[in-house]
């Protein structure tokens, strides 16, 4: 089977105003969602284990805090290993994320998450060069072990927006608009997966299908496999979400199909 597949190494990575966008959509598609739950929804468990759909937004209001404050990011970090030892430090921080903010009356949580966010686009909108290459070390996280703040703020920070608002219509059994933008932000997941220690080098051509899909090589070399998935569940699978997602092989040899349902990059 013969289509035109874009090398996922050769994507450019977006640049701020770009990123920008992508944020700004985001947090509109958060105040709608967080005016539209009733009660109980808020209650709702996910597919992120240990919490609720109240807590995936306290998480977030902690996130937008240490953009606000960075001074906040180390503190944070001291109280998780007290709280949480034994858990990887950076799940342990958005823990206690969460924690900070649990027990918030929704509409409270609601006006909170959207200030918080509000304060925390123009402060990453008006970050100097200095402040964007500043180096995060995150222990226990292959692949992230030592990134740039611009990067983290401007890249993986929309994307968590992005997976949590698909997290949160999972638990209240709703569509998942994944919006405008959504064609590049997976394009930039995917320049992540070759770009880091994610993908093992099998050469294959992955067909993402529905909503921000699109059609991609990766590895190095002649493809052996065509592959086949729905672009979100392709997301969930990939970030660890989903363990079993409905996938195809088009063609070719089935160490393709095995290379795209055991990758996994955390975020």
């Amino acid at each position: 089977m013969t289509m035109t597949a874009v090398p996922a190494r050769e994507i450019a990575r977006a640049d701020r105003p770009t990123t920008r966008l992508h944020r700004q959509a985001e947090l509109r598609a958060w105040h709608d969602l967080l005016e539209s739950l009733d009660g109980t929804e808020w209650k709702r468990r996910t597919v992120c284990t240990e919490w609720d759909v109240a807590d995936i937004v306290g998480h977030l209001c902690g996130q937008a805090e240490d953009v606000i404050r960075p001074w906040s990011f180390p503190l944070r970090d001291r109280r998780a290993k007290r709280a949480y030892p034994g858990v990887v430090l950076l799940d342990a921080h958005m823990r206690i994320q969460a924690d900070d903010h649990r027990g918030t009356p929704p509409a409270v949580l609601r006006e909170r998450f959207d200030k918080l966010w509000a304060r925390a686009d123009r402060t990453i909108a008006r970050n100097p060069r200095f402040i964007r290459n500043f180096t995060v070390k995150i222990e226990g996280v292959p692949g992230f072990e030592e990134i740039d703040l611009g990067y983290v703020q401007d890249i993986l920070l929309a994307r968590d927006l992005w997976m949590h608002r698909d997290d949160v219509c999972q638990a209240l059994g709703r569509d998942f608009d994944p919006g405008p933008y959504a064609e590049e932000v997976i394009a930039q997941v995917m320049l992540d997966v070759v770009d880091g220690p994610f993908w093992q080098g099998t050469p294959v051509v992955l067909v993402l299908t529905g909503r921000g899909g699109g059609t991609y090589r990766l590895g190095e070399g002649d493809p052996i496999a065509t592959v086949r998935i729905d672009a979100m569940a392709f997301m969930r699978t990939l970030s660890g979400r989903d363990d079993h997602p409905v996938v195809e092989l088009v063609d070719g040899d089935p160490a393709g199909l095995e290379a795209v349902t055991t990758c996994r990059m955390d975020f």
